[in-house]
């Protein structure tokens, strides 16, 4: 294609030359060179600055369809006829999805009336699907290759899936996620079906690769449906009477035990209140707050939210698709892929975090491990073992050649997260030795390796051998103690900070109910400035309240707009002044200090790039997605402890308001969406639906900005590597780091697995199983853990006056095993840095001082 444009004359401007393949036209930041564009300018000035004008534009938008061509899936180009067909067959489970397991159709009755008919037998079914899949592995029915085996192995594999989709619906009264898990495992079956039946003469990978425009195109049709229904009808909004609504269609039993007032005096067992014609009632005695009866139902929520779920699973195989095509994939593709991933899913966690729903988090997490057991169904199709063997075996090479010195941070987060999937696996592999070497079923794998006759066979299979030597080379000490501090992060920001802030400021915002909004805003903005002088306290939370406390007592004066404008720039305020002062006193005290700039790895590339980055003057994209998107305190500290100048970072820190500005207006509606009537029913029954669109927003906008700022910090530590090197090295930090590099060695020396004493070893694989145990607590069993608390709650009441009411029994069970394991932790490093000393003392003749 033949990039020119004309001027006003008519003359043509070619910009091919300005494009990415030539770096001629680039200045050293990737922008384009505006001397170099000039050169290319016709003699003509009466056009010239129409042509520059031009040229920029163009220039721009390429930029732009650039960055858009990294987001949206590159597809195979196909006729019209065969991407209409295949819309047509991804549309199909679609529709039949939200028809039947969604409130857009009849998923509120028809699920609920098939598990509460047949719901008895779910246990018997899992019982006998466990044993079938059970035995099944340890007979290794994959290796069933005979003609009678393969017919005898399609007929139970066939039984087990489909005893298994009878089981996710007898269970989805409780588990009302298996579902959208269900559905996202039988898409891509259904697709590789209309392969086999219409497309037979295709290449499968050919085939998949197809498969990416239609599944795109079906998830934005499926956004956009949702949208209109949610928008045709007040009663499709998400709101307390649809959740009480839900919450009988589906059977969810009200908790009487928490709330013993709430049940009807009649004697039928049912709550107090009733809904009637889009309308909630509560008769003389029943409060309001009885509606916290169906606090813990979830299943209302995840038949709503179902659609977008759906969107997401087919954007994930949309991108997965894009893999296969025929011009292959890059490294690059691949990354991008896995950045796409997480930030949609981080705006669909944000989102239900805000709005306080766990069970999306829930349906989230089981959503996207049957969308990754999916994508190896389709990958597995469309290659051969020996295909997919050398193609992962090539991607790890080139991770492990650019990432390898960070290896270990991404194998403790595997370890703290899968350690228990790990020992199941290790469990069942034992059980299949011994049916191997047993020798009972004809068609089992050896139980040694035929290629090593020399070896003996163990008591794993020869695959689990092959895992566990890989695990043995690793530094197994320094990834145990990586996973361990991985799972002490998770329960430091993730559990208390964020619980224990949100009861904190829903505390406050009881408290200033009753002040004027002058009194209230000075109280805020000292609450709020403290709370950002705290090192593990997020910034939403408290832009949440100034928007819940602001809106509350400024929406009679100023209005309900006024008010959310007026909570912006008091929060914009808060936020700069924090800023200053975290840059200025706490950064540049703490600079004076070798050992502060050392931990903070002040010499490092990515440090460097930063400081460079960041220290540009005026407003640049990378610069305010680095101010947006990083953690609040250490974003404004780090560049007082690099000694940069206050007031570029304070004029970088003013587009911030693009992120306070949705998180207050969520604020604002989450407290429309707490008034109601004197009958209990919402003042404002459409806020619930914009809040989690206003949620989405925000989440979008935060984890954007954590991405482009990441993009942004790689750019410049590979694109500018010349003017990152020129920086000038901290001469004490590098001297303190050469002079710590024997001590660095030593531990690592001492703490070798092989030479770690039994005692030692058992303290970092206690502490490690400690840790693991309260994250799987917390995360899998919250509602077990933590008494459902939101901003808008009273602390009065939801929480008996008592902050740590919170935690619930299991919870300050998961707490003490948090508590143990940190305990032990320190234990095992101090011992190490003890044992490291005195290596290092033998080593040199010069004594070193701790």
């Amino acid at each position: 294609m033949n990039s020119s444009y004309h001027s006003a004359n008519g003359d043509k401007l070619n910009l091919d030359g300005i494009r990415d393949g030539n770096d001629s036209k680039k200045s050293e930041n990737g922008d384009f060179n505006a001397l170099e564009i000039e050169a290319n300018m016709p003699d003509d000035e009466s056009v010239t600055d129409s042509v520059v004008t031009e040229t920029i534009i163009g220039g721009t938008r390429y930029r732009i369809l650039k960055m858009a061509g990294s987001v949206i899936p590159k597809v195979e180009p196909i006729s019209w006829t065969t991407f209409f067909c295949l819309s047509i067959c991804c549309i199909i489970p679609t529709a039949i999805y939200a028809l039947l397991f969604t409130q857009m159709g009849y998923g509120d009755v028809l699920y609920y009336s098939f598990s509460k008919k047949f719901g008895d037998y779910s246990s018997v079914l899992a019982e006998g699907l466990m044993i079938s899949a059970f035995l099944f592995y340890i007979l290794d029915i994959d290796e069933w290759n005979s003609a009678i085996g393969n017919v005898v192995r399609f007929l139970c594999l066939s039984l087990l899936f489909f005893g298994f989709s009878s089981l996710v619906l007898l269970v989805s009264n409780q588990y009302p996620y298996g579902i959208i898990t269900f559905f996202a495992l039988i898409d891509p079956l259904w697709l590789l079906i209309v392969k086999t039946l219409f497309y037979r003469s295709v290449d499968t990978r050919m085939y998949v690769s197809w498969l990416s425009g239609p599944l795109f195109f079906t998830s934005i049709v499926t956004a956009v449906a949702f949208i209109i229904w949610v928008f045709m009808d007040s009663g499709h909004a998400w709101n307390n009477v649809t959740r009480v609504t839900a919450a009988e269609k589906t059977g969810c039993v009200p908790n009487f035990d928490e709330y013993p007032d709430c049940m009807s005096q009649d004697g039928s067992g049912d709550t107090c209140f009733y809904s009637f014609d889009s309308t909630l009632y509560f008769p003389d005695g029943c409060d309001p707050a009885c509606l916290n009866v169906y606090s813990e139902c979830v299943n209302g929520i995840v038949l709503w939210a179902g659609p977008l779920m759906m969107c997401v699973s087919m954007l994930f195989l949309s991108f997965f698709c894009t893999f296969l095509r025929t011009e292959g994939t890059s490294e690059k593709d691949i990354f991008n892929f896995g950045k796409i991933w997480i930030f949609i899913l981080c705006i669909m966690w944000a989102s239900a975090s805000f709005s306080g729903t766990i069970a999306v988090g829930t349906s989230l997490a089981a959503m996207t491990l049957a969308s990754l057991v999916a994508s190896a169904i389709m990958l597995s199709a469309s290659f051969s073992k020996d295909q997919v063997k050398y193609n992962k075996e090539a991607i790890l090479e080139r991770v492990r050649a650019k990432y390898g010195d960070n290896l270990d941070y991404v194998r403790g987060l595997f370890i703290v997260t899968m350690s228990p999937f790990l020992i199941l696996y290790l469990l069942l592999s034992m059980i299949n030795q011994l049916v191997r070497r047993v020798g009972v079923n004809p068609c089992s794998r050896p139980s040694s390796n035929p290629q090593d006759p020399d070896q003996t066979a163990g008591i794993f299979t020869v695959r689990t051998r092959k895992h566990l030597a890989k695990i043995k080379r690793w530094d197994r000490a320094n990834v145990f103690t990586i996973a361990v501090y991985w799972g002490i992060g998770y329960m430091v920001l993730q559990v208390l900070c964020a619980q224990l802030t949100i009861v904190f400021l829903s505390w406050i915002i009881e408290r200033t109910a009753k002040f004027g909004l002058y009194t209230v805003t000075g109280i805020m903005m000292v609450i709020g400035l403290v709370m950002f002088l705290l090192p593990p306290v997020p910034g939403l939370p408290v832009y949440f309240a100034f928007g819940i406390v602001l809106s509350a007592q400024g929406n009679e004066s100023l209005g309900w707009a006024g008010s959310v404008c007026y909570a912006t720039g008091a929060s914009l305020i808060v936020k700069m002044c924090a800023g200053a002062i975290q840059q200025k006193i706490i950064g540049q005290s703490l600079s004076q200090y070798v050992a502060v700039r050392q931990f903070v790895s002040v010499n490092s590339t990515m440090m460097r790039a930063m400081k460079l980055v960041v220290g540009t003057k005026g407003i640049t994209v990378p610069k305010v997605a680095i101010l947006m998107g990083g953690p609040d305190w250490p974003t404004y500290v780090l560049p007082g402890i690099m000694r940069l100048s206050l007031f570029p970072i304070m004029i970088g820190s003013i587009p911030i308001a693009f992120l306070i500005f949705p998180t207050c207006l969520t604020g604002a509606l989450l407290y429309m969406a707490s008034l109601e009537t004197d009958t209990g029913n919402p003042v404002y029954p459409w806020v619930g639906t914009v809040a989690t669109i206003t949620a989405s927003i925000t989440a979008m906008v935060q984890f954007g900005s954590m991405i482009i700022a990441a993009y942004y910090l790689e750019n410049a530590a590979d694109k500018r590597k010349d003017e990152v090197d020129a920086m000038e090295i901290d001469q004490e930090v590098k001297e303190a780091d050469d002079r710590d590099e024997l001590m660095r060695n030593c531990y690592k020396a001492v703490t070798q697995w092989r030479v770690v004493p039994l005692f030692m070893k058992t303290m970092l694989l206690s502490s490690l199983a400690m840790i693991t145990a309260s994250c799987y607590m917390v995360q899998f069993f919250a509602s077990m853990c933590f008494i459902e608390h939101s901003l808008t709650d009273s602390v009065q009441y939801n929480l008996g006056g008592n902050p740590l009411n919170i935690f619930l029994p299991l919870g300050w069970v998961a707490i003490g095993l948090f508590s143990a394991a940190t305990m032990f932790l320190w234990m095992f490093c101090t011992w190490g840095k003890a044992q490291a000393r005195k290596r290092a003392v033998s080593e040199t003749s010069v004594p070193i001082i701790a």
